[in-house]
């Protein structure tokens, strides 16, 4: 979408967010409502209102006679997010193994792996992002527990950000057998959704826990990497 689109809050909000999780906007840089509005050709009450809900999940902070500027990663607040996703996706997990997959979720899952597959690359790091939630997102909705993705929304800031430079960072091979990051997260899924199928709860709340913790091991060598983006 060109600039000229904007017409929405939804649109700025968007547009932000993505600018702020591909690290466009970097952690402590300000935000001016009057610059936004003329660099997105879009009003100043448009902007304002897409900067309070960035505000509401963490992604900015307004700092009184200073004024707003992108938040800082909180790691205490991507170790609750890690906490928060394991304990209701394991939930959600363990009744997938209990009642099964329909042939037609099994096809959705199947249909965002493949997508998967097909992107690579540090150009497609957000696109990847956005499958790898598309496919846990998936695994709520069809047991009917997708309204805890509004929680997670409003934690989760800090863990899509370490997310996103974990698979711009280290998707790369050390050695030819080994697997990149975003490599290894595709496996965890093909094994959960195999684990489900087969009805093996316990493989796969353990896959589902792996899979979240591993974000922690990375963040404290991403610190290491970018200590100018952490709290």
């Amino acid at each position: 979408m060109g600039l000229s689109g904007i017409r929405s809050r939804n649109q700025v909000y968007e547009l932000l967010k993505k600018q702020i999780l591909c690290m466009e906007l970097q952690p402590r840089d300000m935000l001016s409502e009057n610059t936004l509005s003329a660099q997105m050709k879009a009003g100043r009450p448009l902007v304002r209102e897409a900067l309070a809900q960035l505000v509401e999940e963490g992604y900015v902070v307004v700092y009184p006679q200073k004024g707003t500027e992108v938040s800082l990663i909180d790691p205490e607040r991507v170790k609750q997010a890690v906490h928060a996703h394991i304990v209701l996706e394991q939930a959600i997990v363990k009744e997938l193994c209990s009642q099964g997959l329909t042939e037609g979720q099994m096809g959705q899952l199947d249909e965002v792996l493949k997508l998967q597959k097909e992107k690579s690359g540090r150009d497609a790091v957000l696109e990847l992002l956005i499958l790898e939630r598309e496919f846990h997102y998936l695994l709520s909705a069809f047991c009917g527990r997708e309204h805890i993705w509004k929680l997670f929304r409003t934690l989760e800031c800090d863990a899509l950000r370490v997310s996103y430079l974990r698979y711009g960072i280290f998707n790369y091979q050390v050695r030819e057998s080994a697997l990149t990051s975003w490599e290894n997260t595709q496996v965890e899924e093909r094994l959960l959704l195999e684990n489900i199928r087969r009805g093996e709860g316990e493989a796969a709340v353990l896959l589902c826990a792996n899979h979240f913790n591993g974000l922690l091991w990375h963040m404290d060598a991403l610190k290491g990497i970018y200590p100018q983006y952490f709290a």
